[in-house]
């Protein structure tokens, strides 16, 4: 079996967007009646910010079986297990391996969509000002974790909202969505990928 990294996995999990954003158009040339096709675009914006999300959990993984324990960055070493794990920690003849695991499982229900959490999260693996290292331009930085957070925003009123107006005089109408913005938007998320791979390589 190929080996995988936290980029070659976000290739493969960003090719989910990038089919929705394909199909859209593909279906769009069928002229369906009475169904609106727009979803499809809808699911793009969500399988892309999924995509970014797996790409940062996996790039702990990848990288936090790798740091010597002898030297374990002070956010790990202050990280809190279960006595259970003590146990497991204890019998294991491979101890980062338990370690990675550890981590792994603990992140496994907390998302990975904010640049704070981010960051904060990627101490873990001794990265350290991630965002000013990833860019450090600080108006083009502010510019990306703009755009980074209205993606994040889309994504939720999509997923939490039906990506419906709520307003009260709004009709619960749905907020328009364009090919254009959806391919934008899947750009993003594969430029950032590759700003991260040039500074924090595998």
């Amino acid at each position: 079996m190929p080996s995988h990294s936290a980029k070659s996995l976000f290739d493969k999990n960003i090719r989910s967007a990038k089919d929705c954003h394909a199909l859209y158009h593909r279906v769009k040339k069928l002229d369906p009646v009475d169904v609106n096709i727009k979803w499809i675009l809808r699911a793009a914006i969500v399988f892309t910010v999924s995509a970014l999300d797996a790409y940062f959990h996996d790039k702990v993984k990848y990288r936090i079986g790798k740091i010597p324990l002898s030297d374990l960055p002070d956010t790990l070493m202050k990280f809190e297990i279960t006595v259970s794990a003590l146990l497991a920690w204890d019998k294991a003849k491979r101890k980062r391996n338990v370690l990675r695991n550890l981590v792994v499982a603990n992140l496994s229900t907390k998302p990975l969509q904010s640049p704070k959490v981010i960051a904060e999260t990627l101490k873990l693996v001794n990265i350290q000002s991630f965002w000013n290292r990833v860019e450090p331009d600080k108006i083009k930085q502010k510019d990306l974790l703009h755009h980074f957070n209205e993606i994040i925003h889309r994504r939720n009123k999509i997923s939490h909202e039906g990506d419906r107006l709520t307003s009260r005089r709004s009709g619960k109408k749905l907020r328009a969505i364009s090919p254009i913005y959806v391919l934008r938007t899947i750009k993003f998320a594969v430029d950032l990928v590759d700003k991260v791979e040039k500074v924090f390589p595998e």
